[in-house]
């Protein structure tokens, strides 16, 4: 399995994130296995927060950008990308060669005919 270095992870992911809890999901872009992040739990710091709305806002807009980005990475560590097609896709969907040189997604690999 390989570390995604790209931006986006895959192309069909959801935001399952709630007023008191971060939590996303990403897709294979094959099969569409799903993978869900942890739940990151969202903390309003101090009574100012809880009084002010757009205080309250502005942290739960911070907080869920930071778990999003650690969503993504950790969904690194679970797609693999295609270097042919350059898609995400889950290990089902990935043909590893034991090599590292010809390690492609089963579309590819069916479409090279191998």
């Amino acid at each position: 399995m390989t570390g995604l270095t790209r931006d986006v992870v895959t192309k069909k992911r959801a935001d399952r994130s709630t007023m008191d809890a971060f939590s996303f999901s990403f897709f294979c872009d094959i099969c569409e296995v799903e993978w869900r992040s942890a739940r990151y739990k969202f903390n309003p710091g101090d009574y100012t927060a809880l009084i002010n709305p757009e205080m309250y806002r502005m942290l739960w807009n911070d907080q869920h950008t930071a778990a999003y980005e650690r969503a993504k990475r950790d969904a690194g560590f679970e797609f693999n990308r295609c270097p042919v097609c350059g898609r995400g896709v889950c290990n089902a969907c990935f043909h590893l060669s034991g090599t590292g040189v010809s390690d492609i997604c089963v579309d590819c690999l069916k479409k090279l005919g191998a």
